[in-house]
């Protein structure tokens, strides 16, 4: 009998700044519909599942074994299981660091949009599924990044209307010099 192990899985950005620019979140469908093709489907499953897992605790602790059987992978916990193999899965092809620990991964919140590599090796189905929602995704982010500049250009036109002399607020007069008196 393997003994107990506690895997640990801590949510950290990505390190590249392109990614945490223009990533997909671990909730979003890219994940399922385009990395499952890459990373297999108990990978796909376990990305999907962390961010419902660190809803009650960061980072997530789970037992091996209760992990491994809910993905579907049977019991075992050893260094050549299948659990082992799909964290393992995660770290190869970068959507996850193994822990400082070693007990568990650091999984990156954002996945990145496949690369040309990738995609060539893929069937047309994904090749335009992929196609299909990097499109729209990389519309919502410059949607998004107009509306922040927007924002931030408001923001600031209205800090120099509440700062500037000429647009100061008159001073309150005594009720008889508000008449004329």
């Amino acid at each position: 009998m393997e003994p107990a192990k506690t895997l640990s899985f801590a949510p950290i950005d990505h390190p590249d700044p392109r990614v945490q620019r223009v990533g997909f979140d671990l909730t979003d469908p890219y994940v399922e519909r385009c990395w499952s093709a890459v990373v297999g489907p108990t990978s796909t499953l376990l990305l999907r599942r962390l961010p419902t897992l660190w809803v009650d605790r960061v980072p997530a602790e789970i037992d091996a074994c209760e992990l491994s059987q809910s993905l579907g992978v049977g019991a075992g916990v050893s260094d050549r299981s299948r659990i082992m193999s799909t964290l393992d899965r995660l770290a190869r092809f970068g959507l996850a660091r193994p822990a400082v620990d070693g007990a568990g991964l650091d999984v990156y919140r954002q996945v990145p949009p496949l690369s040309p590599r990738q995609l060539e090796r893929l069937p047309a189905w994904t090749r335009d599924t992929h196609e299909h929602l990097f499109g729209a995704h990389l519309d919502q982010v410059d949607d998004l990044a107009r509306r922040q500049q927007q924002a931030a250009s408001i923001t600031s036109r209205m800090d120099r209307l509440q700062h500037s002399p000429s647009h100061r607020s008159p001073a309150l007069r005594a009720p008889g010099q508000a008449l004329g008196r």
